[in-house]
């Protein structure tokens, strides 16, 4: 297990004050990455043969957010793996030790040149043994069948800030175009309600260049949003 502190800084929030989903998801594969190498499977152990892990679906838990200037906890760990899919879980304490979020990550190994999957056994060590830390939370395939009232919709080009060196667009840059069309203006970001639910699934890889059209619809308090670009889904998330 890796734990490490954060300290929420002015750059992790948004014009509310409010950590944005962005700061939270660099926060999260962060420590997975510190993780990572040290179990020996590393950014830049990986990338010397050509494999990255890249993220497929995330979920996460919020029983409230962390505050300006607050010292956080956040641990990650491993979990287990099932259908070829590496499952990593971690969850977030505040200064007192309560747990205030939780999450699970499913992750794939890819290989780089060849854009492909690759198999668990492609991983060059032995894989440690797996824990339960009691979180709960699982990622789920998002029903784009769903009904409900269209929110807003908008355009997003890619651009080279957003793109990082697995060449498309880093998964914590999802958080601000999920933000981008819940808080299209300063009074829906006034309006809003505190989030106690997050998943995204990754779908499709999007690159420099590449125009987004994302559109959110609302049922209640649950939001759809949908980013699809050349004729696929690049992702899809739901917001409780």
């Amino acid at each position: 297990m890796y734990a490490g502190k954060h300290r929420i800084t002015y750059y992790d929030l948004d014009l509310m004050g409010r950590v944005k989903l962005s700061a939270l998801l660099r926060m999260v594969h962060i420590a997975a990455d510190t993780n990572a190498t040290e179990l020996g499977i590393g950014f830049r152990e990986l990338s010397q043969m050509n494999m990255s892990f890249i993220l497929q679906r995330f979920a996460l838990g919020i029983s409230r957010m962390p505050e300006y200037c607050e010292t956080v906890t956040i641990r990650t760990w491993p979990d287990s793996i099932a259908r070829g899919v590496f499952l990593r879980k971690g969850d977030m304490y505040d200064e007192s030790g309560k747990k205030i979020m939780e999450w699970t990550s499913l992750w794939i190994l890819f290989d780089i040149a060849a854009r492909k999957i690759l198999k668990p056994g492609a991983l060059p060590i032995e894989l440690p043994q797996f824990e339960d830390h009691g979180v709960k939370i699982m990622p789920e395939k998002i029903d784009l069948s769903e009904e409900g009232e269209e929110f807003f919709k908008y355009t997003h080009t890619v651009r080279y800030a957003e793109v990082d060196t697995n060449m498309h667009m880093n998964n914590s840059i999802y958080g601000d175009l999920i933000g981008n069309v819940l808080f299209p203006s300063i009074e829906a970001a006034q309006k809003s309600q505190p989030w106690r639910e997050v998943q995204i699934n990754y779908l499709a890889e999007t690159r420099l260049c590449e125009e987004i059209q994302i559109s959110a619809r609302r049922e209640n308090d649950t939001y759809i949003i949908v980013g699809t670009s050349a004729e696929k889904t690049s992702f899809a998330a739901r917001v409780k």
